[in-house]
């Protein structure tokens, strides 16, 4: 199955609107006018046939804009349908956060090119100016690393929410006021019809998600500080225990912390074990010191399983495997799983000692004559290129990243010279925020 990598995702997006737009257009006999209109830079319309550019490109822009956030919304359901179709929820929720930015200009597009009717007065107008308002702050919110970085994430994932309301507003102003897309056949179903499952997928998510998502009862077993700003937690459970393969992650909530806030941490145990292990790297305020904030014995709420990366959908290959700090947490659970096929990590960190996990995988290694360790330290060695991989051929194999962005690109970059194809490079997205 092709998964839509944002490669072919996007140009999908623009080419379904091209073609219901040109057809729609090709075969309209409609009378719709410019009787008495203005635009924001353009100045008045007068007795202006539908084909002015105008109307068409600002209603282009906004039949984008309704579909884009519409699959965006459909998007933040973390359906398992929608996750299999875009190769993980990681390389869902990139394409989400780069839709919402693609989103906001095409908005902004058509708040500029739009005619509005000056004949009579349609309440409709200016809930679409409210609804114009809300989008924009929301996203800028929501998507500006500046924000992201000062607003709490508890905070932050309540902006977020609120974009479902702006939405519903609106697609309200656009059944309000007189379109040319209430005269297409075809594009009036496509837009309406995508309107419809983006407000179903936000109601859903907003009040329905946690009805029909069975969060799994954790009890914490030990916590331990590994230093480096690093905290592994083991779990237990009496009841139903949580079905992943190697190299997923899942959503943890921890109520002595917070009880309406969870967020994603990879599985670092093995499917088979009876515990199940995450490794938290402090990176803000919710995980910097989580070893002092937590106890033995306290709940644990999981969700999931989530995530594509994973070894079992490359296994005809030979792998090579770079971790970036602490990117090396689903390798641990990959690296328990029987390969007939050779795997080499390599786990990149600044100095040996920040290798707190280097026994255990030193292990495996020694246990599995197909499964070779290297610890490259940037400190004594300066950063991994593709030349210290030491390979005799680079197309014969899959690649499999974890790791800050800087790495990833480097390393994807790097691989691409040397004539891989990118069908053949697996990475796992950081941050979803």
């Amino acid at each position: 199955m092709k998964m839509l990598k944002q490669e072919i995702y996007f140009p999908i997006i623009i080419s379904i609107h091209f073609i219901f737009w040109a057809v729609d257009l090709y075969f309209y006999k409609g009378s719709f006018m410019e009787v008495s209109s203005d635009t924001l830079l353009f100045g008045e319309l007068t007795n202006e046939s539908w084909k002015n550019t105008h109307r068409i490109l600002g209603e282009v822009f906004s039949s984008w804009v309704v579909t884009v956030f519409a699959f965006n919304f459909l998007m933040a359901t973390r359906a398992k349908w929608v996750e299999k179709l875009f190769g993980g929820l990681d390389k869902m929720y990139l394409i989400h956060r780069r839709s919402g930015v693609i989103a906001v200009v095409l908005l902004l597009l058509h708040f500029i090119v739009v005619p509005r009717d000056l004949v009579e007065f349609n309440p409709g107008k200016p809930l679409g100016f409210y609804a114009f308002i809300l989008i924009i702050l929301g996203v800028i919110l929501s998507a500006v690393p500046f924000f992201k970085r000062k607003i709490p994430y508890h905070k932050w994932i309540n902006i977020h929410k609120l974009m479902g309301s702006f939405y519903v507003l609106a697609v309200i102003h656009g059944l309000m006021v007189n379109s040319l897309i209430k005269e297409l056949p075809i594009t009036r179903v496509y837009v309406f019809g995508m309107s419809f499952i983006g407000i179903a997928a936000w109601f859903y998510r907003a009040f329905l998600f946690n009805l029909f998502n069975k969060k799994l009862k954790y009890t914490i077993k030990t916590v331990q500080n590994l230093g480096h700003g690093i905290t592994e937690i083991i779990m237990k459970t009496k009841a139903d225990k949580l079905e992943y393969s190697a190299g997923q992650f899942a959503f943890f909530n921890f109520p002595s912390i917070s009880k309406k806030e969870q967020h994603p941490f990879t599985i670092s145990s093995h499917p088979y074990d009876n515990e199940l292990r995450i490794i938290i790297k402090g990176l803000g305020d919710y995980t910097n010191d989580i070893n002092e904030k937590l106890s033995i014995g306290e709940q644990v709420l999981v969700e999931g399983p989530y995530g594509h990366f994973s070894s079992k959908y490359v296994k005809e290959q030979d792998q090579i495997w770079i971790a970036g700090g602490i990117g090396i947490t689903p390798f641990l659970s990959l690296s328990k799983d029987l390969h007939p096929n050779k795997i080499k990590l390599f786990w990149c960190v600044y100095n040996e000692k920040e290798a707190v996990y280097k026994e255990e995988l030193e292990t495996i290694s020694n246990d599995n004559p197909n499964f070779e360790f290297v610890i490259w330290s940037s400190k004594k060695s300066g950063h991994l290129t593709v030349e210290n991989l030491n390979l005799n051929s680079y197309t014969d194999k899959a690649y499999l990243i974890c790791g800050p962005k800087s790495l990833k690109d480097n390393m994807t970059n790097q691989l691409i010279q040397k004539n891989v194809s990118k069908k053949y490079i697996y990475d796992e997205e950081f941050a979803f925020r």
